[in-house]
């Protein structure tokens, strides 16, 4: 009879320390033919806790089946999550001010994001400046429209797809609190 163990959302970035070590011992004392691993790896795929589950999945046997969930997607990367890399990839870059009206730009002469530096500190919530890259980008899917002499920044597509940001409410809340 084969063995298999399973283990599932493990969440490295929010577990004790000292469980991995007891855990490898366990599955080790099994002895099984097969490790699968599935669900989240991580907790907010960031690099450090890809480095614990990595050290944590070289410490099991093998054979092993590894799956990540969807914790593992990278949060910070704005670009393919909300636009699967779709759009053209604008350079991104720091205003040389520390703005609070102005908080960033498209600037399609150059294929550029201009944020300002106002965001540019540990206090900054991700999703903040997630906000602001997205709202920019969308200035790519949907850019100025011109009807006359007038001009349209942010059309009613525009800001349909703004508000299916998943935080604009918070993110809306912070950047009036600059």
């Amino acid at each position: 009879m084969r063995t298999i163990v399973h283990l599932s959302d493990l969440h490295f970035g929010r577990i004790d320390p000292l469980l991995p070590e007891p855990l490898v011992e366990s599955v080790e004392a099994v002895r099984p033919d097969l490790v699968a691993v599935s669900g989240d790896l991580t907790q907010r795929a960031r690099t450090e806790e890809f480095e614990q589950a990595r050290a944590f999945l070289d410490a099991l046997p093998s054979p092993q089946i590894v799956v990540p969930g969807n914790h593992d997607v990278p949060l910070y990367n704005a670009y393919l999550r909300f636009f699967g890399g779709l759009l053209g990839r604008p350079q991104l870059t720091w205003s040389e001010q520390t703005a609070k009206r102005a908080l960033g730009h498209y600037d399609s002469a150059h294929n550029m994001i201009v944020v300002s530096r106002v965001f540019d500190r540990p206090s900054s919530p991700r999703y903040a400046i997630e906000y602001l890259l997205y709202h920019e980008m969308l200035h790519l899917r949907h850019p100025v429209r011109r009807r006359g002499l007038r001009r349209s920044v942010h059309s009613r597509e525009f800001k349909a797809e703004e508000a299916l940001f998943p935080q604009l409410k918070e993110a809306l809340a912070f950047i009036q609190r600059l």
